[in-house]
């Protein structure tokens, strides 16, 4: 795996990606300087990013600040559900050995197999809705587990779904009218919003009997 991505960064960082992927405003440019491309590139580059574990909260609130609130949504919904797809599928695809020799040792991936070895579908639900592990690592760890690929897909999108409208709204509201009250309000509700979700979710777990890693003291 460190060589597919060290490859991978190489190649991004050859032709100028990277700087492009974590610098807001001149990914926001150029995307749309690229006309109807624009949306085939900010998809590549956000799968990009995310193969390579670079964050993709610029990519997020670029989506925002150039599609709107409803198509940046869509697009950024899009780009990573696909690409937490090609991350499970690389780790399957490299094999279960192979990986296992750079991070079968690492508290993520130990700790995510227990998980899916004592609670299956539901452990994925609570890793993906609470940020207990980075998102684009959890990728790669879910693809040396048992876990069915499509299962694992559907979920992702599903609980990737409410943190990515409430930034890219966040984003583009904030593009159109700047810091005003209404802006204040909304941000304060979108907090409170993601506040609940994740107490729902933790109390999911409870219901479920699901030993979350903080609640194994881990």
């Amino acid at each position: 795996m460190a060589v597919v991505i060290s490859l991978l960064f190489s190649l991004i960082h050859r032709f100028g990606l990277i700087d492009l992927i974590t610098h807001l405003r001149r990914l926001q440019d150029t995307v749309q300087a690229s006309g109807t491309l624009g949306y085939a590139l900010y998809i590549a580059l956000f799968i990009l990013a995310t193969v390579c574990l670079l964050p993709g909260s610029v990519l997020v609130l670029a989506g925002g600040i150039v599609f709107g609130p409803w198509l940046g949504t869509l697009l950024s919904l899009i780009a990573a559900t696909v690409a937490s797809a090609l991350s499970f599928l690389l780790a399957r695809w490299l094999g279960r050995a192979l990986l296992l020799k750079y991070v079968g040792h690492t508290h993520t991936f130990q700790t995510i197999e227990r998980g899916i070895a004592r609670s299956g579908i539901d452990f994925l639900i609570l890793t993906r809705l609470i940020p207990l592990f980075p998102y684009n690592i959890q990728n790669y760890a879910y693809g040396l587990t048992a876990i069915r690929f499509w299962p694992y897909t559907l979920i992702s999108a599903l609980t990737t779904l409410p943190g990515i409208f409430i930034y890219t709204l966040m984003a583009s509201e904030l593009a159109t009218d700047g810091i005003t009250l209404a802006f204040i309000l909304k941000l304060s509700l979108a907090g409170l919003a993601l506040f609940a979700l994740v107490q729902a979710a933790k109390g999911y777990a409870r219901h479920k009997r699901v030993a979350l890693p903080v609640e194994d003291g881990e």
